[in-house]
This record gives C-alpha cells, sequence and structure tokens, in this order.
C-alpha cells in the first residue's frame, strides 16, 4: 500500500474516531442527566474523559496537518535550492560557453565586407527571440488560476545612435512594456549600466532593490534584468516582471542569464 493510501486511511479513521467520540459524549450527557448520585457522577466522569478524548485526536490530527505542512515547506525549499545549484553549475556555465564558442566562431570566420545576415540567420535569430521571451515567462512566476501568465518579458536592444534602449519583443501579461525606454532618464541610465558592468539586477522588495523605472510598483513588483553581450559587444538587456516579489526566487536570476546567454548566441550570427 502506498504512503499516500494509507495516509488517506489514517485520515478517514480519525474522521471516524472523532464523530464517535462526539456521539458519545452527547449519549453520555443524556445518561448523566437522568441518572442521581454516585451513578451520575460515574457517567458525568465517563463523558468528560470522552470529551477529552475528542479533543486529544483533534489536537493530534491538527499536528499531523502541521508536519505536513512543514514538509511540504521543507520540500519547496529543497526543489528552490536545487534549481538553483543547477543554474549555478550546469546551465549558466554551458550556455556561456557556447555564446563564447560562437563568438569564436564567427570570430574565426568574418563576413565579407559589406554583407550582413542571411535571411535564414534572422529568421532563425528571431526564433531564438521569440522562444527566449517565452521562456522567460514560462519557467517564473506561476500563471493566474485562468492560466493567464503573471510575468511580462522584454527584450530592449541599445541603439547604438542614442544610447536609448528600444523593445526588440516581448511576451507575457498585459499592457506591454515601454517600447522605449531613453537613455536620459533613470532607467535607460540603470540599464546601460547593467550592460556596461556586467552585472544583473534583481527587484525583491529589500531595501534598495526596487523597479528603477516604477519604483512605487503600481503595475509590477518583481524585476530581473540581466545584460546580453559576449565581451565587448554589447546587445541590449533582457527583462522580466511580475506583480508581487513573491513571484521570483534567485534561482530565477540565474534561468534568465542561461536565456541571456542563448540570445547572445543567436544575435552574434543574425539580427533582430
Amino acid at each position: 500500500m502506498g504512503a499516500g493510501n494509507s495516509d488517506k486511511i489514517k485520515r478517514i479513521g480519525l474522521f471516524i474516531l472523532s464523530a464517535l467520540l462526539a456521539g458519545g459524549v452527547f449519549v453520555l450527557s443524556i445518561i448523566a442527566d437522568e441518572e442521581k448520585g454516585a451513578a451520575k457522577w460515574r457517567w458525568t466522569g465517563l463523558g468528560a474523559l470522552v470529551a477529552v478524548s475528542v479533543v486529544a485526536v483533534a489536537a493530534y490530527e491538527n499536528r499531523r496537518a502541521e508536519t505536513a505542512r512543514q514538509r511540504t515547506h521543507e520540500q519547496a525549499v529543497k526543489a528552490a535550492g536545487d534549481l538553483a545549484l543547477a543554474y549555478n553549475l550546469v546551465l549558466v556555465p554551458v550556455t556561456e560557453q557556447l555564446r563564447d564558442l560562437t563568438a569564436a566562431y564567427v570570430t574565426a570566420n568574418p563576413r565579407p565586407a559589406g554583407s550582413g545576415p542571411t535571411s535564414v540567420e534572422r529568421t532563425l535569430s528571431r526564433d531564438v527571440l521569440r522562444t527566449v521571451l517565452e521562456g522567460a515567462v514560462a519557467l517564473t512566476a506561476e500563471p493566474t488560476p485562468t492560466n493567464l501568465p503573471r510575468a511580462r518579458s522584454a527584450y530592449y536592444a541599445r541603439d547604438a545612435a542614442t544610447g536609448d534602449f528600444v523593445r526588440m519583443g516581448h511576451h507575457g501579461r498585459t499592457p506591454p512594456p515601454k517600447a522605449r525606454v531613453s537613455a536620459a532618464d533613470m532607467g535607460g541610465a540603470h540599464m546601460g549600466f547593467l550592460l556596461n558592468s556586467g552585472q544583473s539586477f534583481h527587484a525583491d522588495g529589500t531595501p534598495g532593490n526596487v523597479s528603477i523605472i516604477n519604483p512605487l510598483g503600481n503595475d509590477y513588483k518583481a524585476v530581473i534584468a540581466v545584460p546580453v553581450r559576449v565581451g565587448t559587444e554589447l546587445f541590449g538587456v533582457l527583462a522580466v516582471d511580475a506583480p508581487e516579489y513573491e513571484d521570483f526566487i534567485p534561482a530565477h536570476v540565474d534561468l534568465m542569464r542561461t536565456l541571456a546567454g542563448a540570445l547572445a548566441s543567436a544575435l552574434l550570427t543574425g539580427a533582430v
């Protein structure tokens, strides 16, 4: 018999026992009410003992439920830790190595002067971008009870002429994020800092870690932004946001770094 079936039978048994004991208290109270003298006290004492048993069974069931909740919480924490470890030790390094390998190939095989990406390369690059944006939404915040996305992702390419960041694609909940973030704004300056420094950003509600573009969090609170770059080749910023800080965990930062590495590989060979 499986552990799940055993637990179910135990819960049913405790429910039946509680019902029988509660019924016993009711019956014994009627009997004690009709008795007199020592017999009345005996039946009353027996009724009190059964009533205490009802309380004890209820307390035991509550303790079992609390233990189950604690076990579930511990399993969730362990799962989050395992996910973070997998990203840190496997996925992020592999993605970055593939990105660097692509960069080495492109450097060793430069395009002829005056030629750009082929139509096939452009199509494949756009496909990678779409998959990255969809993955950023699907693999972070849980969807709503009606299965609508809670997260919203976007890729902003840096405009070399103005320094602004232009949205090249987005996915997820509505309304869509800003189409352009000016380099003169605080948000644009922050994106520029992330891109140039290679650092990631996670707005998790702790002091100082709030959205730069929307610090009051009227539309969203949780934000993760990671640079999309290869060496000195600075492409832009990949971002995902969600309504509540609890929608993201630290492992999601490594997930976004993995997706950014895949996108950078695609951008090395094709324009979006």
